[in-house]
């Protein structure tokens, strides 16, 4: 694996090589002397690296032989705090590149508005996401706000405070703070892994 790719990770992800040297104990000093071509990480690294970004070494390298879809539901919205499928919610069914055993462990969510348009979620797009109820700095959540339907956004944290923050410029960010999820009054339902646009 060259450095390009790893590169490309990073943008995907809105991380930087520090950060990743620090989650996964691996010297900054190895990821520089990467970038310059002077050394690549051995298998070990590598795999540690993979795990960062939830992918297995074979996939991180391109080796991985391509899975067949699963089938991930469509919710038109998310209320009352859960991601919970009924006829009232459900819009249908999705292809994703996911295992069988991870379907459970996922949704799509249909994009209502435009306040996440300069990432290309725009109205009608679908997301796919993974359910979790943490997020890392710059990933892009489902948040239940003040008990109502989810919305969707960028989590970026200052110490206590935190931002649900839009890709739009017309649009102002959600703030919030550590309080507000410590008291189920904010909550993240779940991480985007991967957008879907109809044309």
């Amino acid at each position: 694996m060259d450095y390009t790719a790893f590169a490309a990770l990073l943008k995907t992800h809105n991380t930087s090589a520090y950060r990743v040297a620090r989650a996964t104990g691996i010297s900054p000093t190895t990821f520089a002397d990467w970038k310059s071509g002077r050394s690549t990480p051995k298998a070990d690294k590598l795999a540690r690296i993979a795990d960062y970004f939830g992918l297995t070494l074979d996939m991180m390298m391109g080796r991985e032989i391509p899975r067949n879809p699963v089938s991930v539901p469509i919710i038109g919205e998310i209320r009352a705090g859960q991601p919970i499928i009924t006829d009232q919610t459900l819009l249908g069914y999705a292809d994703a590149s996911i295992s069988p055993a991870e379907a459970d462990e996922h949704f799509y969510l249909r994009i209502r508005g435009d306040s996440m348009r300069d990432i290309g979620m725009v109205e009608g797009s679908l997301v796919l996401f993974r359910k979790q109820q943490y997020a890392e700095e710059g990933e892009i959540v489902a948040c239940l706000v003040g008990g109502d339907s989810a919305t969707v956004k960028r989590f970026h944290r200052e110490g206590k405070a935190i931002f649900l923050m839009p890709e739009n410029e017309n649009y102002s960010p959600i703030e919030l703070s550590t309080v507000d999820f410590e008291t189920g009054e904010a909550r993240i339902l779940g991480v985007a892994r991967e957008i879907r646009i109809s044309l």
